[in-house]
């Protein structure tokens, strides 16, 4: 069974659901088990494929802006277990892993120049890491994207959310844990 570790998951449904990537990419940063993943996966249409960005390892660093750094339990077992479970949507050619932290994947050559439709960011929670993430997908996006977020309230959002009004997102809805901006040109 494929579980997630957050709540909201019925908006990220009917967020996902239907929605047309328009040949593009979906991704989610920060896969950990799976279950953003497969629900992007089993409800958007049209999409090119999904890139999930995990670097797994059980490394320490600083989860929020109030904390130090330590070491969650995103183990390479937990890797394998995800990979065994996503064998069907590999093997369809719907799903691909990046293997790393957000970090080396803005700046894989491979993905640089990619477009994105549907975007989940679920990995690092400090407001600087997300502003960052949210930003490199802004200059990736497609005309009509998607961009939810995860533990909205643990970072800056309201800062994140305005800064993307200039590239034309607007909140479409708010959940207890996951709210979900629109750029529709």
């Amino acid at each position: 069974m494929i579980r997630g570790d957050s709540r909201d998951y019925d908006l990220l449904e009917k967020w996902s659901k239907g929605f047309d990537c328009q040949g593009f990419k979906s991704c989610e940063i920060g896969v950990r088990e799976g279950l953003g993943s497969k629900i992007i996966m089993d409800n958007v249409v049209n999409n090119y494929i999904h890139v999930g960005v995990d670097p797994y390892g059980n490394l320490k660093y600083q989860h929020y802006d109030d904390t130090g750094s330590y070491t969650c339990d995103y183990t390479d077992e937990m890797r394998d277990t995800m990979l065994h479970d996503f064998k069907d949507y590999r093997n369809q050619g719907k799903f691909v892993l990046c293997n790393m932290t957000d970090t080396k994947f803005m700046n894989d050559s491979e993905h640089r120049h990619s477009t994105f439709a549907f975007v989940h960011f679920d990995g690092p929670h400090m407001s600087r890491d997300v502003m960052t993430e949210a930003i490199w997908f802004a200059n990736r996006a497609a005309p009509r994207t998607r961009f939810v977020f995860d533990d909205h309230s643990k970072y800056e959002m309201s800062t994140i959310a305005y800064a993307l009004t200039l590239y034309g997102f607007k909140t479409i809805e708010m959940g207890n844990n996951k709210i979900c901006l629109e750029k529709d040109k």
